[in-house]
């Protein structure tokens, strides 16, 4: 294994561990969530932590400015119900204290990877609604809106390849407020799957 490989397996080893401490420091009692996975700078669940103060919200992002951002917006809006953390999705699935439970997911308007060679990327794929399941009951629903048809056409045939989770079919959209991307968007696409 050369220097280069080692270090760098050393950051994400160091990384990690940061995550799963502060998880377990926001969450050190038994907890049921809405998860937002790619939450940008808030705007939504800053919005839903307002107007459902009885339920505890996690927002998820890659990028610390967005997180910082997002967190500014919550306490001047006075929500004590959300938090939110710097990660990639599948490792705060991985690291979550045990006592932690999805009631709830949105994801809206990931990055859609056009390009074929990065399709490996996108986050709603099988392995994810697999990782996912892990942390939610039965009749949790997934929430998933995109202005990319092509990803949201990947979208439907992810979910007809695997058998955890089941399409809603006649669903309504639990709470409206527009996000930075869904303003810019000409159109849009959901779907909500239900876990069996």
């Amino acid at each position: 294994m050369n220097a280069g490989y080692a270090q760098h397996l050393e950051w994400v080893e160091k990384r990690r561990a940061q995550l799963e401490e502060k998880l377990a420091t926001l969450f050190s009692v038994p907890a049921v969530l809405t998860l937002e996975i790619g939450c940008g700078h808030g705007h939504w669940l800053a919005d839903f932590a307002v107007s459902f103060p009885e339920k505890q919200c996690l927002g998820v992002d890659l990028i610390g400015d967005r997180i910082e951002r997002a967190q500014k917006k919550v306490e001047r809006a006075g929500a004590t119900n959300a938090r939110f953390v710097r990660g990639e999705a599948f490792e705060v699935l991985d690291l979550m204290p045990s006592h932690v439970r999805l009631n709830e997911v949105f994801i809206l308007f990931p990055d859609p990877w056009p390009k074929k060679r990065h399709w490996k990327n996108r986050l709603f794929s099988v392995k994810f609604l697999s990782e996912l399941a892990k942390r939610c009951a039965s009749g949790v629903r997934c929430h998933f809106r995109t202005d990319h048809g092509p990803y949201f056409d990947w979208a439907e045939q992810v979910i007809a390849e695997q058998d955890v989770w089941e399409p809603e079919g006649n669903f309504e959209w639990p709470f409206e407020r527009e996000t930075v991307f869904q303003n810019r968007a000409d159109s849009y696409q959901s779907l909500v799957v239900v876990k069996r």
